[in-house]
Parts: structure tokens; C-alpha cells; sequence
């Protein structure tokens, strides 16, 4: 497969306002996804792979580090359960990209319907979370008549890994639904009030990674989250982060994430008190530690 003549189907996208964009984004997502899972089971080589990924269009190369993720483990779980080549490409050439191959291991773990503590205890736990919101996305995605019509909990996860995978089924709806909020939030409403935070969460960081919508899109996504919108801010904060970290920011993330956390006023001044920062909302230095914060806090909360 020649790599310049597969990357045609990645544009890079001009920013974008309408739905109609939005839904083209959600779509090269997709094709992003998939056409490196092809390349990598067309070529079997995680150093070609990682060169074909380079050329990808930086706002969402990270999608694709996450698919060689799931790829790549999937093909170590199947032939003995030890992740030998998926730490050696998480600890080199998608080192930046954490936030997503931890993600992509989630897929695999759902995929193949592991139980999820033998594999997460091989792997660094502060990103056990991570691995938790990427089953919730798989399931949400491909299993959608037992996640979110007849709202099943899965059986190979604990108890203590259900808030993230409740994140990860939050992303799914929004996907799932091309963006139609008054669908998701229809479908969030259909779920237990104890799950509904974390799918809203799951909301945040969907919207604030992929961009795109317009202001009054993500004003009406607040006001339908109601007692949420917190949620939909830390979810934000999460996209922004895992962008800063792989050095993919776009406007539209930052934007998101800098509205939302301004509307959450509450929120943030409880975050506030707990971090003693007094700077209140308007300080850049206050917004930024915000963002670099809540990742952390809720890896500490996901260890109970």
C-alpha cells in the first residue's frame, strides 16, 4: 500500500460550523481508524505502521495511534496474553499519544471479552482508566442493543471500572447519534441517574476532541446537561489535555474547553478550593492548571 496515495482520503479539514461538517469530521474519524487497522493487517509492521501514522493530518493522528493500539494488542492477547509488543510501542513511538493506545487497549479488551484486571495489572495503573472509557466506547459502538437499549453492565469488568466505562459509552452516543444532541441526550436519559454523569462526561470529550460545533451547539449541550454540565467541562479538560500532551491542539478544543470551564463556575471554584488556587476562572494561569489536573484526579478517584 503506498502511503501517499492512501492519505488521500485524509484531508486536512478547514474549520468548520455547520452539522453537516461536524459529521464529515466524525467520518474522516472513522475512515482514519479503520484504514490503519488495514494497513496494519495488510503490511504485519508496527515500524511501517508508525511511519504511515506520521503522515496522517495532526488533528487526528492520535485517532490513529489508537487504532494501531487496539491492532497491535489484540494480536499479543491472541497469541499468550503478554502485551510485549504493545508496551514497546506505548513506551516509543506513540509515547505522546498516551491518552489514546490506552484507549486502544480498552478496545481489545472488549473485542475479545477479557477479563479486564489480568490485563490492565501488566500496564501502568495510572492509565487504568483510560483502558476502563475505551470498553465503554467499544461497547457502546458494537454492542449497542446490550449497552444502550437494554443498559447491560459487562460482566468482565469490576465494579470500581464502571464510572470510566460509563465515559467511554458517553463518547459512543455521541457518535453513534452523528452529533444529534436531542438524541443523545434522549439516550442518556434512558440510563440510570447514578450513570448519567459519566456519560455526560463522555459527551465533553467527544465534542471538544472532534470540534467543529459552533458556539450555540455547545450552549445548548450545556444547558441540556443540566446538574452535568461540570461533567461536560472535566470531559473537555480531558480532550484538551490528551491534545496538549500529543501536541495536536486545535482552536475548536481549546474554545470548547475555555467555554465550558467558564460556565462552570461552581465547579470550578470548588476545584478551587481543593487545589488552593484563588485565581478564580478568568486567570489563564488557574485554566491551565485546571486542565493538567483533572486527568490526575480522576485516575485517584478510579483507584478508589
Amino acid at each position: 500500500m503506498n502511503i501517499k496515495t492512501t492519505l488521500t482520503k485524509f484531508p486536512i479539514l478547514p474549520k468548520l460550523n455547520t452539522m453537516n461538517d461536524v459529521i464529515q469530521k466524525i467520518e474522516c474519524i472513522q475512515s482514519v481508524f479503520l484504514e490503519t487497522q488495514l494497513f496494519y493487517a495488510t503490511h504485519n509492521d508496527i515500524n511501517g505502521l508508525v511511519s504511515y501514522m506520521e503522515h496522517i493530518p495532526v488533528d487526528f493522528r492520535s485517532i490513529a495511534f489508537e487504532s494501531a493500539s487496539m491492532a497491535i494488542a489484540i494480536k499479543d492477547l491472541e497469541r499468550g496474553g503478554e502485551l510485549t509488543d504493545w508496551v514497546k510501542y506505548v513506551s516509543g513511538p506513540a509515547q505522546e499519544h498516551q491518552a489514546q493506545v490506552y484507549v486502544g487497549l480498552g478496545w481489545a479488551i472488549a473485542k475479545l471479552k477479557l477479563p479486564f484486571l489480568p490485563v490492565v495489572e501488566k500496564i501502568e495503573n495510572d492509565y487504568h482508566f483510560r483502558v476502563a472509557d475505551g470498553c465503554g466506547y467499544y461497547d457502546g459502538s458494537f454492542r449497542q442493543r446490550q449497552t444502550v437499549l437494554s443498559l447491560q453492565l459487562p460482566a468482565y469488568l469490576p465494579q470500581a471500572a464502571l464510572c470510566m466505562y460509563d465515559q467511554g459509552v458517553g463518547r459512543s452516543l455521541w457518535y453513534s447519534c452523528r452529533a444529534d444532541i436531542h438524541k443523545v441526550k434522549n439516550k442518556i436519559e434512558g440510563f440510570p441517574a447514578e450513570r448519567q454523569a459519566a456519560l455526560w462526561r463522555g459527551m465533553g470529550i467527544a465534542v471538544a476532541y472532534v470540534g467543529g460545533c459552533d458556539d450555540a451547539y455547545l450552549e445548548t449541550v450545556w444547558q441540556y446537561a443540566g446538574a452535568n454540565g461540570i461533567q461536560l467541562a472535566y470531559g473537555a479538560a480531558l480532550a484538551a489535555r490528551s491534545r496538549m500532551k500529543a501536541n495536536t491542539m486545535t482552536t475548536d478544543t481549546d474554545r470548547c474547553s475555555r467555554l465550558w470551564f467558564m460556565c462552570s463556575a461552581g465547579g470550578a471554584n470548588e476545584f478551587s478550593a481543593e487545589t488552593g488556587d484563588t485565581t478564580g476562572t478568568g486567570n489563564e494561569a488557574g485554566y491551565i492548571n485546571w486542565i493538567t489536573q483533572i486527568e490526575d484526579r480522576l485516575a485517584d478517584s478510579f483507584r478508589g
